[in-house]
C-alpha cells in the first residue's frame, strides 16, 4: 500500500503537465455539463438538478491557469406543494491545474488535478419570489483527457455560498454544495491548424548546439534548468535567473 501511494505520489509530481484544457489544445473552451445540487437544507426543497454551461481562456501557459466564464441553472421541487424553485448563477472563476499523472500508472487512467473560485451573481426564485444576489463559489476537480481531438471528461465539485436574506425568513445566506459531470472541448475554430495537436519540439537527434538550431528535446544544454526542447534561450549565462521558457 506504501509503495502504491509513493508511486503515485511521484506520479503527480514528475509527470509532464496537461493544459487546463487538454496537451496540445492551449486555446480557448467550452463545456457542458449535468450538475447535481445538494440544497442549503434551510430551503422547503428537494435537492436540484441542473445543467451548466462555460467558457475558458487559458491564462500564462506556462503558470497553468485560467479564466471561465460559466452559467448554471437548476430547478428544486418544492416539498410543500410539488413544484419548483429555480436558480440561475453567472460565475467568473479563476482555474488552476497541477501536474497531471503519468499514463504509466497503471492502476490511474491520466487525469488532471484542478482547483477553481470566483464570484458572481446568483438569480433565486424561491415560492414565486425572485430576487438577485452576490455569491462566491471554490471547488476542485479533475479532468480526463479523451483520445479524441482534444476532447476531455470534466468532474468537479464546489461549494456555492450566496449572500441572501429574502429567500428564507431568518437566513442571511444560503450554501449549496453541487458535482458536475460534463464534456470539455477545445473551440478549433480559433486556432489555425483545426483539430492538429500543437506540434511537437523538433529535435531528431540527439544533438545540442548553443546557438539554438539544433536540440536534444532531453538535455538542459545551459543549466538553466529548462529542458532545450522548449528552452527559447538555450545559451543563458550561468547563474541568471529565467523565466518558464528559458530566457532571462
Amino acid at each position: 500500500m506504501k509503495l502504491k501511494t509513493m508511486a503515485l505520489l511521484a506520479g503527480l509530481c514528475t509527470a509532464p503537465a496537461f493544459a487546463v484544457t487538454t496537451a496540445g489544445y492551449d486555446i480557448p473552451y467550452a463545456g457542458i455539463y449535468y450538475g447535481h445540487e445538494i440544497s442549503d437544507s434551510a430551503r422547503d426543497s428537494d435537492d436540484g438538478r441542473g445543467l451548466q454551461v462555460n467558457v475558458g481562456l487559458p491564462l500564462d501557459y506556462g503558470r497553468n491557469n485560467a479564466l471561465e466564464v460559466s452559467l448554471f441553472d437548476v430547478g428544486r421541487e418544492r416539498d410543500v406543494d410539488g413544484r419548483k424553485d429555480y436558480q440561475t448563477a453567472l460565475f467568473v472563476d479563476w482555474v488552476h491545474h497541477y501536474a497531471s499523472t503519468d499514463a504509466g500508472i497503471a492502476a490511474l487512467p491520466a487525469f488532471t488535478p484542478l482547483v477553481l473560485g470566483g464570484v458572481g451573481l446568483i438569480n433565486e426564485d424561491v415560492d414565486g419570489d425572485e430576487d438577485l444576489h452576490v455569491g462566491a463559489s471554490a471547488g476542485a476537480g479533475l479532468l480526463f483527457p479523451l483520445p479524441w481531438y482534444g476532447l476531455a471528461l470534466r468532474t468537479e465539485a464546489r461549494a456555492q455560498l450566496q449572500v441572501n436574506d429574502k429567500s428564507v425568513s431568518g437566513e442571511d445566506w444560503l450554501l449549496d454544495y453541487r458535482v458536475n459531470v460534463g464534456l470539455q472541448v477545445p473551440l478549433y475554430f480559433l486556432r489555425e491548424g483545426g483539430f492538429d495537436t500543437a506540434p511537437a519540439a523538433e529535435c531528431p537527434v540527439a544533438v545540442v548546439d548553443p546557438a539554438g538550431q539544433r536540440r536534444d528535446c532531453g538535455a538542459d544544454s545551459d543549466s538553466d534548468g529548462v529542458k532545450d526542447g522548449t528552452d527559447q534561450c538555450p545559451a543563458t549565462p550561468a547563474g541568471v535567473a529565467v523565466e518558464g521558457n528559458g530566457c532571462p
